[in-house]
């Protein structure tokens, strides 16, 4: 499971701050590095923010959903 969330993650991240560079800042000099730049830290927040919030998740869905 958490493989597939990291996965999730870094497919999530890598399509959001594409979005977010290119229409912040357009295609110009640069644009690569400020990407990856942009990408590593989204994904640095990401990862510990969805392991620790998604048990919490889990638990009150499967409340509704017994």
């Amino acid at each position: 499971m958490k493989v597939t969330l990291t996965i999730m993650i870094l497919i999530m991240t890598f399509i959001v701050t594409f979005v977010s560079v290119s229409v912040n800042f357009g295609y110009q000099t640069g644009f690569i590095a400020k990407r990856f730049k942009s990408w590593g830290l989204a994904f640095a927040v990401a990862l510990p923010v969805v392991m620790v919030i998604m048990p919490i998740i889990k638990k009150t869905i499967a409340k509704y959903v017994e």
